[in-house]
């Protein structure tokens, strides 16, 4: 990044008789490490060049100043005692002037830094900096505001920017000039001010700021500041739910709710909305826009839990809130059935609830869905959450197996378990799965057929007797799969069933009428396109 320079003033001036024509083609633009600016000194305007240059020496460097996106040159310079420098390293980081410079009008300018002009190893850096060609500038600014909140977070600042001009001494408006600006600690931006020299500066503040901060806006050596102060709006917490002391089983979550409200710039009453609530040392919710909040907490033993606020940007205080548990009731599930369909889907049903004790309304637990191999070990598979007192149905996150054991567990009661379910059916596969011939025309007739097979411990054996269904869909867009005709496997499990072909299309044979016992199969999708006659 170029380093810009802080100088007291810039301008450059040249009469238009001395108007040259730009450098050819035949120079090669570059990018240099030195860089220019403008600078005010004895009532003239200046070219201000520091270099950085490892290559080259100041005595090879040559200013040329351009109207800003044309490419006549205005004024060519050179830089005054360049020469005193026997090698680049020793003038790396040293300040040269050129004479003062003449320009038809004030305005801002484009510096173009040429090496070696006019020579084969001609280098050019066009932009390399700016000239301001307007003297004594002055920048005249207010702020809308000196203190930020909640409900007024920007400050705008507007101001002008004025300078004399080089020519005529008149003082007027420093019409394409760039000012900057800051706050915090960014970086400046810089900001372009209008025909007129008008400019209107937003910054915004975010409440993280301290008490006291400050608003910069400066073109050279003029500039204004402007403090701020951050206003926190007080808070006040309401809990509705629960309230005073509140008697829960041991793990389940409880229901809070309440309201959040702030004390605005106007001295009323309106909703906070987004600020968080601390449980104990444990986040909660957030409040909603109108500022209510909805969450729970865990039972974790009798004594308090103090319900607070957390630390926001724009806000204060909120005094905590207590509540009085006690966990004398005890967690059970009731009426826990388990069942696998045959596309493998594993439902629990059920209620969770206590063997005695109350619990306030809406209170709810989580609740495990644990799976094992030999009843033995277990591992959770999903998880859910179910409202004591409230019948529950729920599928596991994962399917059924052969055969294999399922139940369910309270996450924060230890020992709170449903029954053991074990649970399963039998694997069916349709294989050998085929339509033929293949490449037939419209109205041939195919064969639809494969074998249907059912798994017995490890090994597979045929699996007779079973309806199995033939499907067709269409390639046109918006088809879906239709049932064309069914057939009965054979003792050796194969089936086979003949259909005149209309039009192109997928077959699939699936086997969907099962048993109890049995899961369902899908054979593969088989695409069919006709032949031309």
């Amino acid at each position: 990044m170029r380093k810009i320079l802080a100088v007291v003033s810039t301008a450059v001036a040249l009469s238009a008789s001395t108007l040259v024509v730009a450098p050819g083609a035949q120079a090669a633009e570059v990018s240099l490490r030195s860089f220019s600016g403008s600078a005010e000194k004895d009532g003239r305007i200046h070219v201000l060049y520091e270099h950085w240059e490892r290559d080259s020496l100041p005595s090879d460097v040559t200013v040329r100043i351009r109207a800003k996106g044309g490419d006549a040159v205005l004024a060519t310079l050179g830089l005054n005692d360049a020469g005193s420098c026997p090698t680049a390293y020793d003038c790396l980081d040293q300040q040269f002037w050129t004479d003062p410079v003449e320009l038809p009008a004030m305005g801002v300018y484009t510096i173009d830094l040429v090496v070696k002009a006019g020579t084969a190893g001609e280098l050019v850096d066009r932009d390399n900096g700016e000239l301001n060609y307007g003297l004594a500038p002055q920048v005249t600014a207010t702020a809308d505001r000196t203190t930020v909140s909640y409900d007024h977070r920007v400050v705008t600042v507007n101001g002008t920017l004025v300078a004399r001009d080089p020519n005529t001494h008149e003082v007027k408006p420093f019409a394409g000039a760039t000012i900057r600006s800051r706050h915090l600690l960014r970086d400046p931006k810089l900001n372009a001010v209008d025909t007129a020299g008008r400019f209107s500066l937003p910054f915004e503040f975010s409440g993280y700021e301290t008490d006291k901060t400050q608003i910069s806006v400066w073109f050279q050596q003029s500039g204004a500041e402007f403090p701020v102060s951050v206003h926190r709006q007080p808070l006040k917490l309401a809990v509705d739910t629960p309230t005073g002391s509140v008697t829960a089983p041991l793990g389940s979550d409880v229901p809070l709710r309440g309201k959040v409200t702030r004390t605005a710039d106007d001295g009323t009453e309106k909703p906070a909305g987004g600020v968080g609530l601390l449980i104990g040392d444990q986040h909660g919710p957030s409040t909603k826009e109108d500022g209510t909040f909805a969450g729970t907490f865990t039972a974790t033993g009798n004594g308090g839990k103090r319900v607070g606020l957390g630390k926001e940007p724009w806000f204060t205080g909120g005094s905590p809130y207590d509540i009085q548990l006690k966990t004398a009731a005890t967690s059970t599930f009731s009426a826990v059935e388990a069942a696998v369909d045959k596309y493998r889907k594993v439902t629990f049903s059920g209620t969770l609830g206590v063997t005695s004790g109350s619990y306030p309304a809406g209170t709810t637990g989580q609740v495990s869905i644990d799976h094992s191999t030999d009843g033995m070990n277990w591992s959770s598979v999903g998880r859910f959450t179910a409202a004591y007192g409230t019948p529950f149905h729920q599928t596991a996150p994962v399917k059924g197996v052969a055969e294999s054991y399922w139940r369910l567990r309270h996450l924060a009661a230890p020992g709170v378990e449903s029954r053991v379910h074990r649970l399963g059916r039998v694997y069916t596969e349709i294989r050998k799965d085929s339509v033929a011939p293949e490449g037939i025309t419209q109205g041939t007739r195919l064969t639809a057929k494969g074998t249907l097979m059912q798994k017995s411990g490890t090994t597979w054996k045929a699996y007779p007797g079973r309806k199995v269904r033939v499907y067709f869909k269409a390639t046109t867009p918006g088809a879906t799969w239709k049932e064309l005709g069914t057939a009965t496997t054979l003792t050796n499990g194969t089936f086979s069933k003949q259909f005149t072909v209309a039009r192109n299309g997928t077959w699939r044979v699936r086997h969907i009428d099962t048993v109890k016992t049995h899961y369902a199969s899908n054979g593969r999708e088989i695409p069919v396109t006709l032949r031309v006659r």
